[in-house]
């Protein structure tokens, strides 16, 4: 009997002990620094992180504005910032008191930039939300006098074929532009020059003259203006007039190897292989047979489906190699009357082993 009571009563202090500790605990919790609470942060806000400037015309100086607002209870700190090129953002305070803002400025020299424009601010802050935001710029630029969609004419067409491509002269300019001639010395195409809106946009059309040289060729467009500065605009036009019988490319270039390079990777000559395709225009049962005046070439073939094309891979043997130039040609013997030979050249360089 007395062994249970001593027992209950040691229970008893026990739990009295346990009570005495949390209690301690608890305030020893409660005299103890609070952290601070995100509240007394600062918030970095801005009043947009893109700008699209639309269409400038090229040599415009161009000046755009982001807001940046502290929305936190302590001063929000700016770290530094850094641009693209061309990009130049104002100087402006390393520090922004809550509730208050900056203004940052950022200019754009347009003077050496030309079509689609995309740049970035990169602000560092010491937000912990935000340590860095990117602010985007960007546009289009133009030139004071644009063709579109590019400075230049690209023709090609089978013998026989009729082809006309056109670009649009357009005028950025405040005042109007007049069209006074369009030059050129070819004889293998001719001009047409169209008025879409008076002094503002034109039209100008090649067209390729079917039965002219076949081959590739290189003219340039003299354009007369009344633009006092520049008053000469040129616009260069690649023609290409093919045969029935023709190949792409016109020419293969294996390119220079080193015979260190042959001899250490097995792979190499099969992964620096050329393709030559060899069409015959509207043919169902076109033939070849190749050939090469060059030792050091593989030449295999494959037939299309359709009759009308060949796959030529081009090659080089390793045992036949020696340092030096390569030049040659493959050539083409086909069942075409009227193209009974075609003749493709081929180079190479093989650089002597270290």
């Amino acid at each position: 009997m007395l062994g249970a009571v001593l027992r209950a009563l040691s229970c008893e202090l026990m739990d009295t002990d346990m009570l005495v500790r949390r209690v301690g605990v608890t305030f020893a919790l409660l005299l103890m620094p609070l952290a601070p609470a995100a509240s007394e942060a600062p918030r970095a806000v801005f009043s947009q992180t893109i700008v699209d400037f639309g269409t400038a015309v090229q040599g415009a100086k161009l000046v755009h504005e982001f807001t940046l607002r502290n929305e936190g209870a302590v001063a929000l700190r700016i770290r530094g910032l850094q641009a693209t090129a061309s990009l130049l953002p104002d100087r402006i305070s390393a520090y922004i008191a809550p509730g208050s803002q900056v203004v940052l400025r950022v200019r754009l020299d347009t003077t050496t930039l030309s079509g689609h424009f995309e740049g970035v601010v990169r602000v560092s802050l010491d937000d912990p939300a935000l340590a860095e935001a990117h602010l985007t710029v960007v546009g289009r630029v133009v030139p004071p006098i644009e063709v579109a969609p590019a400075p230049a004419f690209f023709v090609a067409a089978q013998r026989g074929e009729r082809k006309e491509v056109a670009v649009e002269i357009v005028n950025h300019e405040p005042e109007p532009l007049a069209i006074e001639a369009v030059e050129h010395s070819s004889q293998r195409f001719t001009t047409r020059l169209d008025s879409l809106e008076a002094g503002r946009r034109y039209r100008l059309s090649v067209v390729l003259d079917p039965e002219g040289p076949a081959g590739k060729d290189k003219d340039v467009l003299r354009i007369r203006t009344s633009r006092l500065a520049s008053p000469v605009l040129t616009i260069p036009v690649y023609t290409n007039v093919r045969e029935r019988v023709y190949t792409f490319p016109d020419a293969v270039d294996l390119g220079a190897l080193r015979l260190s390079d042959i001899q250490a990777k097995p792979d190499l000559l099969l992964r620096t292989a050329q393709t030559l395709m060899i069409y015959q225009s509207g043919g169902a049962n076109f033939r070849v047979t190749l050939s090469s005046d060059l030792p050091e070439l593989a030449l295999t073939s494959e037939r299309g489906r359709q009759g009308d094309r060949y796959q030529v891979t081009v090659t080089l043997i390793r045992e036949k190699l020696r340092p030096g130039a390569l030049k040659g040609s493959i050539i083409i013997a086909t069942n075409d009357p009227q193209f009974p030979t075609v003749t493709v050249p081929v180079s190479a360089t093989i650089i002597e082993a270290r």
